[in-house]
């Protein structure tokens, strides 16, 4: 039996973690994490961390370039920097994770600092990076799995759960975007905001036109079918965040009843399969290191942490991952946006959002959602964006009134001629 005490001792702690997460409004930042494919400039097949000259090496070269390696055993898998870090993901895919900014501009001075490290290393070797939301010609099968004991057991997991679980470690890439919270009020309201608008970021933002080496020509998101059967309970918080209690505590009892996979004991990892954390933790007081590690292991579209991580929108090249970064800060940084946004959330429930959110991965821009097209919807986003930023700031957004204009998608950008005609790759290409 667990021991009553300490379960609520542990879900304590993580809602003064949570607490100890808000921040005053003039000090609100931006964090950014970008994936890449690196990929072979002439078949744009995914290049492995164990080839010769390859990811791991490509990672040694950075290092004389002032980057810190970050080891696992003798294994290289990530380096820091001074004002961001790169990691790997299970397949491969290069990670770059800008420190949080007070503006767009400092992570565009960062990102543009790391382009300019990285993209001679591969010219050298005939490769090139790619931000895009899938891999565009390799398959999950032929991608071999990073050599990182974390990794390792969660592939071992996510055997067990749904069909696209490995697809979404090893092929997927994303853009996320951290931003701060003042209150739990403020988290509240933000959360479900993002929440709320995620099936139209899917779309709007969706840069995955190759599945598995084949072209998906569909109106909807490949990312968004994928992470729905990727491991449902761990990806999703549609119930949780249209409750009419959801807050802190909602949240953090959504990690107390989820398998971690993983913890750490000793300095080690222990895999703890389908015991839920507080199953694990019955007889183990909670520490600030754990807490981290739980909360990383859960994937909804919309992750709490230290601050609001949107998780929705594919990897996107420049100049639209920074128009992405804006126009959620115009929408949710703006304190009139957030509360007439948290107005729209409050009126639609559950199924309302479900309902939507099954129309808009069937029929793409052309639904009807909220008593108007995705496009006017859209459109309406962008207007209250710009009025929620600065004067400096608006240009970032010109890139998403070229997607209005023309009317599509970033994926259908890609191709020459609507989705049926032929694929064009060189504007993910950095």
């Amino acid at each position: 039996m667990l021991t009553k005490n300490l379960i609520e001792c542990n879900r304590d702690y993580i809602i003064k973690y949570f607490h100890s997460g808000e921040k005053e409004r003039k000090d609100f930042r931006l964090g950014m994490e970008l994936e890449h494919f690196v990929l072979h400039k002439d078949t744009y097949r995914a290049v492995s961390y164990y080839e010769k000259e390859g990811i791991e090496d490509i990672l040694k070269e950075l290092i004389s370039l002032s980057w810190e390696g970050i080891y696992e055993g003798e294994n290289l898998i990530g380096l820091k920097g001074k004002n961001a870090n790169i990691t790997l993901e299970p397949g491969g895919q290069l990670e770059l994770s800008v420190f949080p900014e007070l503006t767009v501009t400092g992570i565009e001075l960062t990102y543009q600092d790391f382009l300019n490290d990285i993209k001679p290393i591969l010219k050298d070797r005939d490769m090139c990076l790619l931000a895009m939301g899938y891999q565009p010609v390799s398959q999950i099968k032929d991608i071999p799995i990073l050599p990182k004991e974390r990794y390792q057991y969660m592939y071992q997991y996510f055997k067990q759960t749904g069909k696209y679980a490995h697809n979404m470690m090893k092929g997927t890439a994303s853009l996320q975007l951290n931003l701060d919270y003042r209150n739990e009020k403020d988290f509240i309201k933000k959360m479900s905001v993002a929440y709320y608008l995620s099936p139209l970021v899917y779309t709007i933002f969706d840069n995955s036109p190759v599945f598995e080496g084949s072209i998906y020509n569909r109106k909807g998101s490949i990312r968004s079918l994928i992470w729905d059967n990727c491991d449902f309970k761990r990806c999703n918080l549609d119930r949780l965040i249209f409750a009419d209690d959801f807050a802190y505590d909602s949240y953090a009892d959504f990690i107390l009843k989820m398998p971690p996979i993983i913890i750490k004991r000793n300095d080690c990892l222990l895999y703890t399969a389908n015991k839920i954390t507080n199953e694990i933790y019955s007889d183990d007081q909670l520490h600030r290191d754990e807490v981290e590690h739980l909360l990383s292991m859960v994937f909804p579209d919309v992750r709490a942490k230290k601050f609001i991580e949107l998780r929705a929108a594919d990897a996107l090249p420049y100049p639209y991952n920074l128009a992405y970064i804006v126009f959620w800060k115009g929408l949710l940084y703006n304190k009139r946006n957030l509360e007439l946004l948290y107005k729209e959330f409050k009126a639609i429930n559950y199924d309302d959002f479900l309902d939507i959110k099954e129309k808009i991965r069937n029929h793409g821009f052309n639904v009807e959602i909220y008593g108007e097209t995705l496009l006017n919807k859209f459109s309406g986003l962008l207007e209250l964006a710009v009025n929620g930023l600065g004067i400096e700031e608006r240009e970032y957004l010109f890139p998403l009134y070229k997607l209005l204009e023309r009317k599509v998608t970033i994926k259908e950008l890609l191709f020459k001629d609507g989705l049926d005609s032929k694929l064009d790759l060189s504007n993910c290409i950095l």
